[in-house]
């Protein structure tokens, strides 16, 4: 049911509409650096695990440079999770299973999500969110914003529980809840 969403062209439509939103915002500000004027310097990704008819919504990332300074500013986005070659949504779902990892596992999710993911891999995703995720700034800063059921070491689980809505609704509103890690203002990822 949850790796449905990932072959569905109007969620990653959606995700692509959301960043744009985000950066759109972002370009409105300056550096901040120099207080500079921002240019758009997009780059180019190639993300792992996407079905062909939804490449194109993951092709570029939105970011900016300073038209003084050169520093270069990537907004939030929803779509990409800081540098990992995989899209935000495949990660969050990913994370989200409480399975052991297996070969069983892995091979369900090959079968279901369309993605070959190493233990290797899904075991530092898992270790991240129980170790590495709760010393962040962000997470340091959100925690005394969200109802007290989120407050567990089961991330992003526990994230996508506390939203209401349909699985859709909550996923969007979970990787906008984390869209600031991704965009590396607090070197979470």
């Amino acid at each position: 049911m949850y790796h449905k969403l990932l072959i569905n062209p109007s969620f990653h439509a959606l995700l692509r509409a959301i960043d744009n939103d985000l950066a759109e915002i972002a370009r409105k500000e300056s550096c901040c650096d120099c207080a500079g004027a921002l240019h758009q310097a997009n780059y180019s990704r190639s993300p792992l695990g996407l079905p062909a008819s939804c490449r194109e919504y993951y092709k570029t990332r939105r970011s900016f440079c300073c038209g003084q300074c050169r520093k270069r500013f990537t907004t939030p986005s929803v779509r990409f999770f800081g540098r990992h070659r995989f899209p935000a949504p495949i990660i969050i779902l990913i994370s989200f299973l409480k399975r052991s990892i297996t070969v069983l596992t892995l091979n369900q999710v090959r079968r279901y999500f369309g993605v070959t993911v190493s233990k290797r891999t899904w075991r530092r995703w898992c270790r991240w969110w129980r170790d590495c995720f709760i010393t962040t700034k962000f997470w340091k800063q959100a925690k005394g914003l969200l109802p007290i059921k989120c407050l567990s070491d089961r991330y992003p689980r526990a994230f996508l529980l506390a939203y209401s809505g349909t699985f859709k609704d909550k996923l969007v509103a979970v990787l906008q809840f984390l869209a600031p890690l991704t965009a590396g203002t607090y070197h979470a990822v």
